[in-house]
């Protein structure tokens, strides 16, 4: 049963990293109107690869979150709501984004 709720924990981190990614490809693809590879979803897969990336080097216990614990692990009294690193999500969602458009010469969308 232990294994079970280890894994209920790895998707519920996917699925806060998932949100991350989609927000973060909403902001570049709809407000900033940028032409990216794969329009919306994939946008929404490599803002979701950056987010993991990131958080895994970022990691759980390290300097990073000791650091902006207070902003990034969401708790409500002494139990953590997610074992995920929001502001490395979002900085590694914005990044590897970021690279994407500069692949595809920042183009704008033509709609």
């Amino acid at each position: 049963m232990e294994w079970f709720i280890e894994f209920v924990y790895v998707l519920r981190d996917l699925f806060v990293h998932g949100l991350v990614g989609l927000a973060v490809a909403y902001y570049y693809y709809y407000r900033l109107n940028k032409d990216l590879l794969g329009g919306f979803w994939g946008a929404t897969l490599i803002g979701t690869i950056g987010a993991v990336i990131i958080g895994v080097i970022a990691g759980y216990n390290s300097w990073f979150i000791v650091l902006m614990n207070f902003l990034m692990i969401p708790k409500w009294n002494d139990i953590h709501l997610a074992r995920v690193n929001i502001i490395a999500a979002l900085i590694g969602s914005f990044l590897f984004l970021y690279v994407l458009n500069r692949i595809n010469h920042d183009k704008e969308r033509r709609d």
